[in-house]
């Protein structure tokens, strides 16, 4: 069978980009999360092989690791079920809190990753994807959005001192991705009218753990929310990524930082995507030369992804750097995460260049 015909042709094959979670019991063993990846991409291209060991993402952290830090009280019970459903902690009268306190262990999960790579077998060197849950993320998840601000220092310091070990240890053999729900939850929140400063005041922040690492190679997830595979809201057009990332390539140009790749997510939870042009039109004002992997890969919805990704592509005005999910699998089934990894690279294959005949 052979491909559609596509505008945008990609000028090398076109790679499959996985957020990174996986579904128990997958998500348990490096060595068996990494060898499932590689048994279903089938031979299509990887921006990178990831490795999570959480599936829902900072839920151990926020549930089991900062319930064993001395400096912290748990104000708010919760076990993570929803969003309405989650702890939440205060820092005790009289201690300190300090960045080792609210670290999460990348170093360490790095280095697992890579000595499990070595008992895969691959056909050539692979980069692995280390996941950075956002600072802003993981203040206000833990200290609510009220007294994330007071903390903000604190956490963005843990942050940025576990990227730099992880690129000082493994270089250029990492591809970090920077993950952010609340950045787009923020300006869901904010009326429009506010816009400006706010997108003044998460450029700054997301400049800074970019900044930490600004020879590595980045991906910039974007999310609207996927706990027990449910988003905390559902986007009605992308102009709030598209402010966000202009807004952000102004503040990295101007810190001679470059721009990283973004994973954009255009539908969310287990829904179809949209297949409406004028959802799409913001992306007519992306700032040029921004490398955009188009987050629409819903399995149970293949035509709805296909025509939701011509619509992407046309919108961009030029090729695409990936195609995805719109986050990761680690709230999905196993035979959900397959079927959606099988539809990505289906996609990859139709939007790669034909080869010539000879």
């Amino acid at each position: 069978m052979q491909p559609p015909a596509h505008t945008h042709w990609t000028a090398r094959p076109l790679p499959v980009h996985l957020v990174g979670s996986l579904p128990h019991p997958l998500c348990d063993d490096p060595a068996t999360a990494l060898g499932w990846v590689l048994r279903h991409v089938d031979g299509v291209p990887l921006t990178a092989l990831p490795f999570d060991r959480d599936p829902r993402w900072i839920i151990d952290w926020l549930t089991h690791d900062l319930a064993a830090v001395p400096a912290l009280d748990r104000v708010r019970g919760g076990e993570s079920k929803g969003y309405h459903d989650m702890p939440c902690y205060r820092v005790r009268p009289g201690h300190r809190l300090d960045p080792d306190d609210v670290a999460f262990g990348r170093l360490e999960q790095a280095d697992a990753a890579f000595a499990a790579l070595e008992a895969v077998e691959a056909d050539r060197p692979l980069r692995l994807q280390i996941g950075i849950p956002n600072a802003l993320d993981l203040a206000m998840f833990a200290f609510g959005p009220e007294a994330a601000r007071e903390w903000m220092p604190v956490v963005q310091a843990a942050v940025v001192g576990e990227v730099a070990r992880v690129a000082a240890r493994w270089g250029d053999r990492v591809q970090f991705q920077l993950e952010s729900p609340a950045v787009l939850v923020s300006y869901h929140r904010t009326p429009r009218s506010h816009w400006p400063e706010l997108t003044a005041e998460l450029t700054r922040q997301v400049a800074g753990v970019l900044g930490a690492a600004p020879d590595a190679r980045w991906v910039l997830h974007l999310c609207y929310g996927d706990l027990e595979h449910v988003p905390v809201f559902e986007p009605e057009d992308l102009e709030a990524p598209v402010e966000f990332l202009n807004g952000l390539a102004d503040v990295l140009a101007e810190r001679r930082l470059p721009m990283p790749t973004v994973h954009l997510p255009v539908t969310s939870g287990d829904g179809p995507p949209s297949v409406d042009p004028v959802f799409f039109a913001p992306l007519r004002h992306l700032r040029r030369g921004v490398d955009v992997i188009v987050g629409v890969v819903a399995e149970a919805h293949p035509e709805a992804t296909r025509r939701a990704l011509e619509l992407a592509a046309d919108a961009l005005g030029g090729p695409i750097a990936g195609v995805a999910a719109a986050c990761g699998y680690g709230r999905r089934t196993v035979d959900a995460a397959a079927a959606n990894v099988e539809l990505a690279v289906e996609l990859a294959r139709e939007w790669s260049p034909v080869p010539e005949r000879r």
